[in-house]
């Protein structure tokens, strides 16, 4: 592990191969199929990720925040109690967690999946000499997948004018030193988010990952993710003592450290460009 954990900071990355077992896997593999069918029956419904929507025909390739009730299947839950997962997770962070974000994400049908390069968070110009990160952010491969794209070492360093051009451009063209990282089922691919990254796959090739990001209780940047059903009256009691603690960490820090009105607004803009962008071959940029 301590390799994987030296990675994680010289590269911005680390691939950890097998973390799964098979039971472990079919069961979270099946809860990600039972979300993606309740998702593409009706994807109006939820915060979905697509790459086609018009009013006559869409394609997704995601779903955000698989922990509203709306979506939440008890299996998630185990995420934070596996003690490969979160093993690495406390290695790099520390104990004392809080929760950010948990999605799951499939391959589209019909339109290609081509996700431009970016910084997560909208936070092009952050990174760390030292390699240190604000966060774990980690894919759970429930399937082979070769969608991740990464510039190994961007997390150190200030974009280069190329990565700036494709970063500003939402481009997707070919980057100096870009890696495309390839996952078995049970690979684990944790990553920072400060790391120039973006996703690519082709429509009908089987994937299912499970995408979280976790970050340390006492982190003094990010946060602001205690999402409203979060603080809906009962929510927490439903939880699992660990997912429990996480949210409520989470919900303390953003208490106490409210936004400027500014910043908030920033981040509504960002969210709602979000929520329109199409990750799709040839449109939606």
């Amino acid at each position: 592990m301590d390799q994987h954990v030296r990675s994680f900071v010289d590269e911005g990355y680390a691939l950890v191969p097998g973390l799964l077992d098979e039971p472990t896997l079919l069961r979270w593999r099946a809860a990600v199929d039972r979300t993606a069918q309740r998702v593409r029956s009706a994807p109006q419904d939820y915060d979905t990720r697509y790459t086609l929507r018009t009013e006559g025909q869409t394609d997704t390739w995601g779903v955000s925040h698989i922990f509203d009730p709306a979506l939440y299947d008890p299996v998630f839950a185990e995420l934070f109690e596996h003690p490969g997962v979160m093993g690495f997770v406390r290695r790099v962070l520390g104990d004392r967690l809080r929760f950010w974000t948990a999605h799951a994400l499939w391959e589209p049908s019909v339109v290609d999946y081509d996700l431009n390069w970016h910084k997560d968070n909208q936070e092009s110009e952050r990174y760390a000499p030292d390699g240190r990160s604000t966060h774990v952010q980690f894919n759970v491969c429930l399937t082979a997948d070769d969608c991740f794209r990464v510039v190994a070492g961007s997390h150190r360093r200030p974009l280069t004018q190329t990565e700036r051009a494709q970063v500003e451009t939402k481009g997707t063209g070919p980057l100096p030193g870009e890696v495309t990282v390839r996952c078995s089922p049970g690979d684990v691919l944790f990553m920072n988010h400060h790391t120039v990254h973006r996703g690519s796959g082709s429509a009908g090739v089987l994937r299912r990952t499970l995408h979280v990001n976790l970050q340390s209780a006492d982190e003094p940047t990010g946060g602001h993710t205690s999402w409203r059903f979060m603080r809906e009256a009962g929510y927490l009691d439903r939880m699992t003592p660990v997912v429990r603690e996480l949210m409520e960490n989470t919900i303390a820090w953003d208490d106490a450290h409210p936004l400027p009105f500014s910043e908030t607004l920033r981040r509504r803009r960002a969210s709602r460009d979000i929520k329109r962008h199409q990750a799709g071959t040839g449109g939606g940029r």
